[in-house]
């Protein structure tokens, strides 16, 4: 590779304005939530209150309850925030010196799936009333968001009590947490359960059975993860561990569901207001199929590509190197950017970032296209609900992400990031696939359960 030129961009300990732009929104935006919150307890019925409770906290008590919905208003802030939000922690990230690496999406994947997973106990309506609002979206990210904190926090704390060279300290906090979760939950099942109709039905032994499952998967990947950063250790320990404990919630509830159906009580059936049938292809149709396509072209095109970049000195594509400012880049007619202008559009394709952006945006499409067409179900979202009146069919929502997948690749074929900007490249990716991957998850377990 040429030499590098020294550096133009800025120190990783300086802000650029439209990070600056963006902290002072997302603080203005923190700042006027809690106002409106303690506003209800010294002036109630205020504006502000007002506000509030029409568009944004009545649909989340809409939803805890029954199927709510959204509005217009409430989707731009959501979204809004999200934006703020990814520039905000990737700036964060960077002051802190915190790791950006492949490993790191890898290690947050799992958090993914657990919201959807406590989506869907959350609507099978398996939490007491005490829990049930924490696991309605948007809640569910904020909620899971604190989790990740708290599981990265802990991660360096329990790091540190070591002579660095040893992760079982690091182990020890994730079983911790785990446990955590699985007692939170467990007790929030039996209270949701009392003077119900599953209240002689619903065997909670599943969920401690899972509990033992998510220690034993714990201690086995403690061998497995000493080139793991501590963060990514303990974030991909405790988000496979809770899983497995949501995923024990659930099997008591499907297991439920088969026995009453065996007996035919179908009176308990109808009181829980559930669907019996359960369709296990749509997992199929909505998680291994579009894996399946995307399979092909990353084997055969993307991974070549990407060896060969590698073998040139190019180890991220689309990443500069720490000298290599993006005019600087730009300017130049060095080899390095030629292989990295002619590679990196394909080899970027097998990136983890990119792959699981692009997977999340088809889960999504696929799953609500069967989801409406199929099996009944109806749009909750105000975006989602006008691509679909505007197709005339939920399959036109499918094309559409299945288009959007397409631009996420284009996006990271062509965008070239300087080093600085290393925390946002991930974090961008991070925020498509979780809007795509973590609704569409919902769905397809929802569907496959009958809930």
């Amino acid at each position: 590779m040429d030499s590098i030129r020294t550096s133009e961009s800025l120190p990783d300990d300086q802000l650029s304005w439209w990070e600056k732009v963006s902290l002072l929104c997302l603080t203005v935006i923190i700042l006027v939530t809690l106002s409106a919150f303690i506003s209800q307890a010294l002036l109630p019925g205020n504006a502000l209150q007002s506000i509030l409770d029409t568009y944004f906290l009545d649909p989340i008590r809409a939803e805890s309850s029954a199927d709510g919905s959204y509005n217009q208003i409430n989707t731009m802030a959501y979204n809004v925030t999200l934006i703020l939000s990814v520039i905000c922690i990737g700036a964060i990230m960077r002051w802190l010196r915190m790791p950006a690496t492949e490993c790191t999406i890898l290690a947050l994947t799992p958090w993914v799936f657990w919201a959807a997973l406590g989506e869907v106990v959350e609507d099978a309506s398996l939490f007491g009333d005490d829990l049930q609002a924490w696991f309605v979206s948007p809640g569910i990210h904020f909620q899971g968001a604190l989790w990740v904190i708290a599981t990265g926090w802990l991660s360096v704390v329990a790091s540190r009590a070591t002579d660095g060279e040893s992760r079982s300290w690091v182990t020890g906090m994730s079983i911790g947490m785990v446990a955590f979760q699985g007692l939170l939950f467990l007790t929030s099942l039996q209270d949701g359960r009392i003077d119900t109709p599953m209240e002689e039905h619903l065997n909670l032994w599943p969920v401690g059975i899972a509990g033992l499952l998510a220690t034993l998967f714990i201690l086995v990947s403690h061998t497995f993860m000493e080139r793991w950063t501590p963060v990514e250790q303990g974030l991909f320990q405790v988000g496979i561990g809770g899983c497995l404990v949501l995923y024990g919630c659930l099997h008591a509830y499907a297991s439920m569901m088969s026995g009453l159906e065996v007996s035919g009580d179908l009176a308990t059936i109808f009181a829980i207001d559930r669907n019996p049938e359960m369709h296990l292809e749509v997992l199929f149709w909505t998680m291994v199929f579009p894996a399946i396509i995307l399979f092909f072209p990353i084997a055969y095109l993307s991974l070549p590509a990407r060896e060969k970049l590698r073998r040139r000195g190019v180890p991220v594509p689309g990443l500069l190197p720490p000298s290599l400012s993006l005019s600087s880049y730009e300017n130049e007619k060095t080899q390095y950017h030629e292989d990295m202008e002619s590679l990196a559009g394909l080899a970027v394709l097998s990136s983890p970032i990119v792959f699981l952006a692009i997977y999340g945006q088809a889960v999504d499409g696929i799953a609500t296209g069967m989801g409406l067409e199929i099996y009944g179900y109806s749009e909750k979202h105000v975006l989602s609900a006008a691509v679909i009146e505007f197709f005339g069919s939920a399959y036109g929502f499918t094309i559409l992400k299945v288009a959007l997948g397409f631009v996420v690749w284009w996006f990271y074929a062509l965008q070239r990031w300087e080093y600085r900007y290393r925390h946002l490249r991930i974090l961008m990716a991070l925020a498509l696939m979780t809007v795509g991957l973590a609704p569409g998850l919902r769905d397809a377990f929802r569907m496959a359960l009958g809930v």
